[in-house]
């Protein structure tokens, strides 16, 4: 489920999302251009600030735990089983990367240059560009 508020947060009204899968991650780019995933390789996005959203098909069924943007174009997807996915294209397309272990991975910062994962029994990942 989506919630959304139109108010600064004093009140919130549950959104479709078009799934019935739990969603654990939400990034928003700008207004209008957001990302959520999910349970099961649910990755929604929308382009109308999140009054619609679009099921992005994949071949991943690793549950998803955290999305980041580092800018317009470029994008991670990480989750269980040390699954790491990355976007050149506004996130209309997923690849995986190699991350080198089986850990979950749980959270996820980006910037232009660089990039850092942190899961399960310390791991800390760090990407550079």
């Amino acid at each position: 489920m989506i919630l959304v508020t139109y108010d600064g947060g004093l009140n919130w009204q549950a959104q479709k999302s078009g799934t019935d899968k739990a969603l654990f991650s939400v990034d928003f780019r700008d207004s209008t251009e957001g990302y959520a995933v999910g349970e099961k390789g649910t990755i929604l996005r929308t382009e109308s600030g999140g009054k619609t959203w679009e099921t992005v098909k994949t071949n991943f069924p690793n549950t998803f735990l955290r999305v980041d943007f580092a800018d317009d174009k470029n994008g991670w997807i990480v989750g269980y089983g040390g699954t790491i996915l990355r976007s050149s294209d506004k996130g209309r397309t997923w690849i995986k990367q190699d991350s080198g272990t089986k850990e979950n991975i749980y959270g996820l910062f980006m910037t232009k240059k660089y990039g850092w994962a942190v899961g399960s029994k310390g791991l800390i990942i760090q990407y550079q560009k």
